[in-house]
């Protein structure tokens, strides 16, 4: 499996997006999963498309052994404060 940290550090030195779930998200292997077909579509390599299943294994296999951590991701207070900001901002308050 690719060194998931060293992508994520070379994403924030070069200031290139990154987004990153953690295996405590309940949503992440269903994410992983609908990627996977989507980089599938998309003509990925069989030897990427396998290094991604792998992921998406070690995620499914940290939920089962570890339940009482998945959980829907949150915000912090501070964090949803910031964002309504912006979203007030911009015009897009619900």
């Amino acid at each position: 499996m690719k060194d998931q940290i060293r992508l994520l550090r070379d994403c924030f030195h070069n200031e290139i997006p990154a987004v990153v779930f953690q295996g405590n998200d309940s949503c992440a292997g269903e994410i992983l999963e609908a990627a996977k077909e989507i980089y599938q579509k998309h003509g990925c390599s069989e030897e990427f498309l396998y290094d991604w299943q792998m992921l998406i294994n070690e995620v499914k296999a940290y939920q089962q052994e570890s339940p009482e951590q998945v959980q829907l991701p949150k915000l912090t207070h501070t964090e949803a404060e910031l964002i309504r900001e912006e979203m007030k901002q911009k015009g897009i308050v619900y």
